[in-house]
């Protein structure tokens, strides 16, 4: 999908960024370019979209919980999607629970107590 695509797709809850706030990520040759918000089922997202510089397509998709507590609806939210993680871990001294699923793409999931979570979703390659 296009950055066109995408905001077309998101039904006015997505939006292209202006260049000054959009973020390169090198060396991965991805720019974030669009973001929105996601609310489903009580599970509130902020959401930003990362496209290829040299294709212009779609490779990332970042999801922010919104709120502290929702890092749990997160992860379940994931799960349903894409079935159990295929790694996980925890630091017991934090309680930072990490998780990533590996098809069949790419998510990386970080549940910060008291912090809220963030996961990373990028196509197989990225």
């Amino acid at each position: 999908m296009t950055e066109a695509q995408v905001v077309a797709a998101s039904n006015g809850a997505a939006r292209a960024l202006p260049e000054d706030r959009r973020r390169a990520v090198a060396p991965a040759r991805m720019t974030y370019a669009v973001e929105g918000r996601l609310e489903e089922a009580g599970l509130v997202l902020d959401v930003a979209f990362a496209f290829d510089e040299v294709t212009g397509g779609l490779v990332c998709v970042s999801y922010a919980t919104r709120l502290r507590h929702q890092g749990p609806a997160l992860r379940d939210w994931i799960a349903r999607r894409f079935g159990p993680p295929a790694q996980r871990g925890r630091d017991p001294a934090t309680g930072e629970e990490s998780l990533a699923w590996r098809e069949p793409d790419n998510i990386d999931l970080q549940i910060l107590p008291l912090r809220g979570a963030i996961a990373l979703h990028c196509a197989r390659g990225t």
